[in-house]
């Protein structure tokens, strides 16, 4: 059975990735974690990844990128008590339609790549450069594909709810 260059890649740097993220945050926990948040992140698109040399780089990054939003989250989390969250079940339901409503207008209005960068940068918290160099653009590119995007779809939103009153 042939690995794919992800999985090779991994295999060969792994050491190396640990170690990179174990000094940014401090952990050997949290940087397992990062690891394994670079290795999911990467894992859905590795079909696109066919290079040893693009896998390294991408791995180097998102590993980078991983162990940043960890630090970013710790930092969150310590200078607030976490929130209480309310059973509100009318609050619940309101909250998975506008969900539902936001993300059928996402398939129905934008292309399949620009939906792609709008899940990765807000749903799955990709950084602007890690978006940039998996799609090859720049990041003024990605800028503006974001930008636009949510405007598009904020509008038709707005348009929708216009409509219904």
């Amino acid at each position: 059975m042939e690995e794919d260059a992800l999985t090779s890649a991994f295999r060969r740097i792994g050491a190396r990735l640990r170690r990179s993220a174990r000094s940014l945050t401090g952990s050997d926990a949290d940087a397992d974690d990062a690891l394994q948040e670079a290795f999911f992140r990467l894992w859905r698109r590795r079909e696109d990844i066919t290079a040893s040399e693009q896998a390294e780089k991408l791995l180097t990054a998102t590993v980078r990128n991983a162990g940043i939003d960890t630090l970013r989250a710790r930092a969150r989390h310590s200078d607030s008590p976490v929130p209480e969250i309310a059973d509100d079940t009318e609050d619940a339901t309101a909250q998975s339609e506008l969900l539902a409503e936001v993300k059928m207008l996402m398939e129905t209005s934008l292309t399949p790549d620009h939906r792609s960068i709008l899940y990765e940068r807000d749903q799955y918290g990709w950084d602007i450069a890690e978006i940039a160099e998996a799609h090859g653009l720049t990041e003024a590119n990605v800028r503006m594909i974001l930008s636009r995007s949510r405007k598009r779809v904020r509008e038709l939103y707005l348009q929708r709810k216009k409509q219904q009153s």
